[in-house]
């Protein structure tokens, strides 16, 4: 919306949700993710049918135009993740109003980069580039006499928050060498500070516990109706989900189960 809202503050994203808060879609194979003015088309194609995943992405379209909404079809970005064995001739291009969107391999999405093989990889090289970068401020903070308090404060609002952002969605997924490569930047802004930091597993591990509390508490929140079949009559441990890849088992919420029942047998 750009009538009467200036670009960047906080009102334009809450009336762009209001907006846009008579479309919506959601079925066990399609649905449509929105999270403040970001929407997302996400699809299960199952044996080549992709019938449903064009006619989300073409009914978004026409309401679009029906109220008065541009799609800036350059910046609109396709990833698909495909992990079937065999090789298999790639989907025709998605088509909005005449412009064939972008297949690319890897994309930031709310921050957190995704690629098409779901390693975290491309996300890890970029926290740790950040994190570089913001290190080298609080090194200069600290040569210019900022010690103690205000130097920790530093940290926590600026390097912290980079080197932690997202980390909910990739803690319990990456590989051993990605985490000892923030472990490491972690290690080096504690020297700096000259206090003990605790390590990227200890930081993950509390806020996702933090994060499925509240989604427990939450009645409303989408994963409800899971974590609801995931409860037990018999104590407060959870119900591990059933897990057939290992990719799945180090997602975020069996990860998560799995911290919430180690804390509920002590």
């Amino acid at each position: 919306m750009g009538t009467g809202v200036p670009q960047g503050t906080v009102l334009a994203p809450f009336l762009f949700t209001l907006y846009t808060a008579d479309f919506s879609y959601s079925t066990s194979s399609c649905h449509l993710q929105k999270f403040s003015d970001d929407s997302a088309a996400v699809g299960l194609i199952t044996d080549g049918d992709d019938t449903e995943y064009r006619e989300l992405i073409q009914g978004f379209v026409d309401w679009s135009l029906r109220n008065n909404l541009q799609i800036n079809a350059g910046k609109t970005k396709e990833l698909v993740v495909d992990f079937r064995r065999r090789n298999n001739p790639p989907p025709a291009p998605v088509n909005i109003l005449g412009t064939d969107v972008d297949v690319v391999e890897s994309y930031k999405y709310l921050g957190v980069h995704l690629n098409n093989n779901l390693d975290l990889t491309h996300n890890t090289n970029a926290l740790v580039k950040k994190g570089n970068s913001r290190l080298f401020l609080l090194r200069r903070l600290r040569s210019f006499g900022v010690q103690g308090p205000l130097l920790r404060t530093f940290y926590d609002s600026v390097v912290g928050s980079a080197i932690f952002y997202g980390i909910v969605c990739w803690s319990s997924s990456i590989t051993d060498r990605d985490r000892k490569r923030m472990d490491r930047l972690v290690r080096r802004a504690s020297s700096v500070l000259g206090c003990p930091l605790d390590s990227v597993e200890v930081v993950g591990n509390g806020r996702m516990m933090a994060k499925l509390s509240s989604m427990l508490n939450n009645t409303s929140h989408p994963l409800q109706d899971t974590l609801a079949a995931l409860g037990s009559s018999f104590s407060e441990r959870l119900l591990h989900p059933r897990c057939v890849k290992e990719r799945y088992r180090r997602s975020f919420l069996p990860a998560a189960v799995r911290l919430h029942n180690k804390q509920n047998t002590r």
